[in-house]
């Protein structure tokens, strides 16, 4: 509930079996109405469960306050890691 759908990969599970390549910061849905309600009602079917009931499950929950520029798409700016190749120091 803190990272505010937020997380760093350190690698992508469904490309490689190995944990390599440089991290990605990723978002997960974190409000109705962001995901296609046709893909979650396919995706509750296929995996068994109820997406209405975890919605009435955590329905105590609370949520905490956005703090300012979290959410860096809503001003268009956010930050890029990237891969560099070094010399190693002996």
């Amino acid at each position: 509930m803190t990272t505010y759908g937020k997380t760093f990969h350190t690698w992508q599970y469904d490309r490689e079996d190995f944990p390599y390549g440089i991290p990605q910061l990723m978002m997960a849905f974190t409000e109705d109405g962001q995901a296609d309600e046709a893909l979650i009602r396919e995706r509750d079917r296929r995996l068994g469960v109820s997406t209405p009931q975890k919605r009435q499950d955590r329905a105590g929950i609370p949520s905490p306050e956005v703090a300012a520029g979290a959410n860096a798409w809503e001003r268009g700016r956010t930050v890029q890691t990237h891969l560099q190749e070094l010399d190693v120091k002996r």
